[in-house]
């Protein structure tokens, strides 16, 4: 079978389009999860979540990072942190729009996360 100059750059695309997708979903991934952090540090300074669980915390986004930018070494940790941060002051505004709201289901679901991937890490997990 021939392929002519289209055919093997069509062929070509093909092969390096789920690069770029993996690529982006670590991104999006790692992003999510350094949120998640920031999110359990601003809930310790709000007391709903200890100084032990923030020790946890931050073990857990060390594997992580380390996991993630091992399996892309082109990510812009930096670009991904000041997102990071964005997003989890939208989330605090979302969360504490209403007087009554309690933010520890909040800091409770972002501390589960973070020690989920942690763990699915120290398994061997494969999963984003």
């Amino acid at each position: 079978m021939r392929l002519g100059a289209y055919g093997w750059l069509l062929a070509g695309s093909v092969m390096l389009m789920p690069q770029g997708v993996l690529a982006g979903n670590l991104s999006v991934s790692l992003r999510n999860f350094y949120a998640e952090y920031e999110i359990v540090l601003q809930c310790h300074k709000h007391a709903q979540v200890a100084a032990t669980d923030v020790e946890r915390a931050k073990a857990a986004i060390a594997k992580i990072e380390t996991h993630y930018l091992q399996r892309d070494s082109s990510i812009d940790k930096n670009r991904l942190l000041k997102q990071a941060v964005a997003d989890k002051d939208e989330g605090f505004k979302i969360v504490t729009r209403s007087a009554k709201s309690d933010l520890r289901p909040y800091c409770r679901m972002s501390l589960n996360e973070l020690l989920a991937k942690g763990e699915e890490i120290d398994t061997g997990g494969k999963g984003q």
